[in-house]
């Protein structure tokens, strides 16, 4: 399973991690899902805590930077795999 962690300063966007069951974050934790698919990311720490719903600007842009990086469309959002696809 992939995660998405709040990057350093020194990152443009979060971190992307994988964890066994034991390691996973512990706190809050959200999951960013394609539409299409319903696959994606579980989002933890601050981002995960960040209210995007109300406007989180600063989760909102660290998960747009972490999808555009990685090919997802922001309107949906839809996953690489599901782009230009049938919807599962």
């Amino acid at each position: 399973m992939t995660w998405l962690l709040p990057g350093t300063e020194q990152a443009q966007g979060p971190l992307e991690r994988r964890f066994c069951r034991g390691c996973a974050p512990t706190g809050p934790v959200a999951d960013l899902a394609c539409v299409r698919c319903g696959d994606g990311p579980l989002v933890a720490g601050d981002l995960a805590a960040g209210d995007l719903a109300a406007g989180d600007a600063w989760a909102a842009t660290m998960l747009q930077a972490w999808m555009t990086s990685t090919g997802w469309l922001l309107d949906g959002p839809v996953c690489p795999d599901c782009i230009g696809g049938p919807a599962r």
